[in-house]
């Protein structure tokens, strides 16, 4: 008899942007590599309605599940509900526990924990302090909460003597939005798998950001990665041709991974973005669990590089869910 795997997926909104949509690809690659895995698929969508979705989830009693939800009603700030529930259940589940995407989904309490573990990561200035900006630094406004970059581009980007700009963000609500030093410099991606329950840390890829004019901010914003027609999009490319030069650089991506999913409790697949500027030293942006596995997204194209196929990332996922 086959086992079933159920995907939990979050429900689409009735206007939903391309970040949105596109956890529906997802549950198409991932049904499609659990049939050639030999199971039998069932998909839910989860909304705020738990009672309805626990008593679907009992009816089936799958074997594991995999969760792809992103979000809750397209609100960043429910993303880790979703393995709450899961854990509840009791049943295995893909990639990262409750604790861990809590701490994640909150980027300013992410970053508390990374100074915490003795991870650099840019400084940072909470909207009730904003008499701490420094006149000679360039800051960037971010959305506490929201993954997929939604609401993050180049107008965000400041210098601390831009009075206006500092003034425009003092009607922004604290709990949603804070401001990170931008570090002007390079950035790169970096996929990690389980193991057995160890890191694996996958091919580091650099983002590129080609015929850039002098001045425009080098970012990976909601532009970039989702507007195709956009400059940003068509210039933006990703590598994973590291010069050797940056050996040094490769070998601290790596460590800080490793330190990262080893004490914050990371499970399943995380990615982790960086910027390093001209001391060399990686600085911690964004910790993304659960990352997209889209085709075109970083986490996979890390893993095709390392050999690993769709269907073996699935059978990998599948296989940490079960791990204790």
């Amino acid at each position: 008899m086959k086992k079933t795997i159920l995907i939990l997926y979050n429900k689409i909104s009735a206007v939903p942007l391309d970040d949105e949509l596109d956890v529906l690809e997802q549950v198409m690659l991932v049904k499609a590599s659990l049939h050639e895995l030999k199971y039998d698929v069932c998909e839910i969508q989860i909304g705020f309605n738990f009672d309805k979705v626990i008593k679907e989830i009992k009816k089936i009693n799958p074997h594991i599940i995999v969760n792809l939800a992103e979000t809750i009603n397209n609100r960043g700030e429910f993303s880790y509900m979703p393995a709450a529930l899961l854990g509840y259940l009791g049943i295995p589940f893909t990639g990262n526990p409750l604790v861990p995407l809590f701490q994640a989904s909150n980027k300013v309490l992410a970053k508390k924990e990374l100074a915490r573990i003795g991870i650099p990561t840019p400084s940072w200035v909470t909207l009730d302090n904003l008499q701490s900006i420094k006149k000679k630094k360039t800051y960037i406004l971010k959305p506490t909460w929201e993954e997929g970059s939604l609401g993050l581009d180049e107008d965000c980007v400041f210098k601390g003597t831009d009075k206006k700009f500092i003034d425009s963000v003092r009607n922004k609500s604290r709990d949603y939005f804070f401001i990170e030093e931008f570090i002007e410099g390079r950035e790169f991606n970096v996929s990690i798998i389980g193991n057995m329950g160890k890191p694996q840390v996958l091919p580091i890829a650099e983002m590129t950001f080609n015929k850039f004019p002098e001045g425009k901010p080098k970012i990976m914003g909601y532009t970039a990665k989702w507007k195709e027609n956009s400059f940003e999009y068509k210039n933006t490319r990703r590598t994973f041709k590291i010069p050797s030069k940056d050996k040094d650089i490769k070998e601290k991506l790596v460590k800080t991974c490793e330190k990262c999913w080893n004490e914050m409790g990371f499970k399943g697949y995380v990615r982790i973005d960086f910027r390093v500027g001209e001391n060399r030293i990686p600085n911690v942006i964004d910790l993304n669990l659960n990352p997209c596995i889209s085709q075109s997204g970083g986490f996979i194209a890390a893993n095709e590089k390392a050999g690993n196929g769709f269907t073996e990332v699935v059978r990998r996922l599948l296989e940490e869910a079960l791990l204790a």
